[in-house]
């Protein structure tokens, strides 16, 4: 007999996503889907040849929890929002049901489509059939605890300006998470990929995932930024929220070659041309500043 399954749906606010993803994770709660397309959505492979999948879909979409413990959720609902009162100035408007039939697991699964990248990447969940895309490159991510499923809009704007960026021969992913942006620098004709992360869980998701995809070669490390002697790359990508990068802004810098590009993500739209002037009294000038959502990417060069 198949157990009961049961869902929490969280409906936020898209700014909102963030503090309650927090939340949860100060409840103990880690995995869940976080601004994932519904999983009753009809999808057909021939909308990502002309239209923007991502957009259409991934935004203004709930928080969701799945389990067989009832009891668990709903303690988790009760506790999430007293904190939501408290955080956010208002309770979240919740939904606790039973999934009949199915595993909680195939639901969660179901959550994540193919994410097209301007007809030249598309990033797949395992289960897809490569053979059904004709895009150029090709990347397959276990959605995992590890951040970055091409999910997110601040993962699709680090991949949309990398298109942007001429070849590079040295490339270092700064807090790399699931490794997606160190495997299509490898992919887009990096000579040399870097890659840390400070959880060495989610480096362990990202060897596996460059495992996967052919791109072994990517050095993978568990280590602070400040630690690391490598140095003279040509791009780095630093996909972190503002206050972190903030922090280890002249780490990376260091790092970076003369004329080197930066490409940073996980900057909000309300903190972008504050951050943006940060980063020009770092020596660094911005060519390109980028929005998706509530979320802002930015390319600059090192001067």
């Amino acid at each position: 007999m198949t157990a009961i399954c049961y869902e929490l749906v969280i409906s936020a606010r898209e700014e909102e996503k963030e503090t309650l993803a927090s939340l949860l994770n100060d409840l103990g709660e880690f995995s869940f889907v976080e601004g994932a397309v519904d999983c009753d959505l009809e999808f057909d492979h021939e909308e990502l040849r002309n239209v923007d999948h991502y957009s259409l879909h991934a935004q203004g979409t709930p928080v969701i929890l799945y389990s067989e413990d009832q009891a668990h959720l709903t303690k988790i609902e009760s506790e999430l929002r007293v904190l939501c009162q408290e955080q956010l100035g208002r309770e979240p408007e919740t939904i606790l049901r039973p999934i009949a039939d199915q595993n909680w697991r195939e639901s969660w699964r179901a959550s994540f489509k193919p994410v097209d990248v301007r007809n030249v990447f598309v990033i797949l969940p395992p289960w897809e059939k490569l053979s059904d895309f004709s895009h150029q490159h090709k990347i397959v991510i276990d959605p995992g605890m590890a951040f970055g499923t091409g999910q997110h809009e601040t993962t699709k704007l680090c991949l949309e300006l990398l298109l942007e960026v001429p070849q590079c021969r040295r490339v270092f992913d700064v807090g790399t998470g699931s490794g997606i942006l160190a495997i299509a620098a490898l992919k887009m004709g990096a000579q040399y990929v870097f890659g840390c992360d400070i959880d060495p869980e989610s480096v362990g998701i990202a060897v596996e995932n460059a495992t996967k995809n052919n791109a072994a070669a990517i050095q993978f490390v568990s280590t602070p930024i400040a630690q690391i002697s490598e140095s003279n790359f040509d791009l780095v990508f630093a996909n972190i929220q503002a206050k972190p990068l903030r922090g280890i802004m002249d780490e990376i810098v260091k790092r970076t070659s003369a004329s080197g590009r930066i490409l940073f993500s996980g900057v909000l739209e309300s903190e972008l041309s504050d951050f943006c002037a940060f980063l020009e009294t770092k020596g660094l000038r911005v060519d390109q500043r980028r929005v998706m959502g509530h979320w802002s990417g930015i390319l600059c060069t090192k001067v």
